[in-house]
């Protein structure tokens, strides 16, 4: 029994070393990070709100979009959560991951959403080429209360 948790554990860190590649980042191939801060400033036009979060969106491959969405300063009743497609005069773009919030309350500040899914691969080039923002809206502000820009780290 215990050569054999030995040997998983001596497979468990060979897997993961292979991952990592040793690379300078320590990022493993094929995984792409994209951060972003959320601001009622970039909504589309601007929100005043004193409400402020950050996420973070992964790309692993050519299949799979994962994301954590932290609301940093309180904000009141999350209705939605997406990555919209950015159009080229800046105005709204279509939704293209949704990520399903559940309805929070008021003064909320905390993870509202962690999640993944296997987009189309267009969506992944769309966000690959800097045309992805992380929109969050609120019952007060269904058009969207934060949004971020996705920036590829």
């Amino acid at each position: 029994m215990r050569v054999t948790r030995v040997v998983t554990v001596f497979a468990a860190v060979a897997l993961l070393g292979i991952a990592c590649e040793d690379d300078a980042t320590g990022i493993p191939a094929g995984l792409d990070v994209f951060t972003t801060t959320l601001t009622g400033a970039n909504e589309s036009p601007p929100i005043t709100t004193t409400a402020t979060g950050h996420a973070i969106v992964t790309i692993l491959g050519d299949s799979l979009v994962s994301w954590e969405v932290v609301i940093d300063s309180p904000i009141d009743s999350i209705t939605l959560g997406h990555i919209h497609r950015i159009h080229p005069d800046s105005v709204t773009g279509n939704v293209v991951v949704n990520f399903a919030p559940p309805a929070t309350g008021l003064d909320f500040s905390g993870t509202a959403t962690i999640g993944s899914s296997a987009p189309h691969d267009s969506v992944i080039a769309l966000i690959r080429e800097g045309r992805g923002y992380v929109n969050i809206h609120t019952r007060l502000n269904p058009g969207g209360e934060i949004r971020g820009f996705l920036v590829k780290q």
